[in-house]
């Protein structure tokens, strides 16, 4: 199953609401589902500031043609653009809370954590366990949490809080390797989507950079 590739970013980037809302896992979904020329076009233009004419002669595209193309990509975007609470002390907080019921094996808190209509997706990239199909529904996804942290194999595994895309997630290690990451989204202060990213390819950025991205 797949899921973007996490990247570990500056804390001051999660102040910076727009930076930070470009490079959440949540915005990367849905940049995922424009066209490459389209996801292009958007980048260049939102995020990079590039003209339309500057655009076009990179592209080697009309310039008519690139202002329809960032206009319809725009659209699409802001239609699907994820809304979500963006209190970062309640995000610390659920961080937290889930950190701790999570080394517990504590089900009953787990679940307290999760919003009813909760969804899990994991990427194992075929080399690592994972589920297959995303999991939903608050006693699924808790359960299925709680048993794969349960593994013996799981039992040095540590996590600590990180900032993943601007946002505030998870990096897990085991024996000094980093073996996942995990981003999530709030709503009403419950993590209403989940991304579980173990695929050891698309690990390579969760390298910590002086400790900037741990707060």
């Amino acid at each position: 199953m797949w899921c973007p590739e996490p990247l570990l970013t500056s804390p001051d980037i999660a102040t910076e609401t727009e930076l930070a809302d470009t490079v959440s896992i949540a915005m990367m979904v849905v940049l995922e589902t424009l066209s490459p020329v389209e996801r292009a076009v958007f980048l260049l233009r939102e995020v990079f500031g590039y003209s339309h004419a500057e655009i076009a002669e990179t592209l080697e595209r009309p310039e008519p043609t690139v202002r329809q193309i960032a206009h319809r990509a725009r659209e699409h975007v802001q239609a699907r653009r994820p809304r979500f609470d963006t209190d970062e002390a309640q995000r610390r907080q659920v961080t937290a809370q889930f950190m701790k019921a999570c080394a517990g094996g504590d089900l009953n808190a787990v679940m307290e954590l999760l919003a009813p209509d909760v969804t899990a997706w994991s990427d194992g990239g075929g080399k690592v366990t994972a589920a297959h199909r995303p999991l939903h529904g608050t006693d699924h996804v808790a359960r299925w949490i709680v048993g794969f942290l349960a593994k013996p194999e799981l039992a040095t595994l540590t996590m600590e809080p990180a900032v993943i895309n601007g946002e505030l997630g998870i990096l897990a290690t085991l024996d000094g390797y980093t073996v996942g990451a995990l981003s999530f989204d709030l709503v009403d202060g419950h993590i209403q989507n989940l991304h579980f990213q173990v695929n050891p390819d698309k690990l390579s950025g969760l390298t910590p950079d002086n400790g900037l991205a741990f707060p």
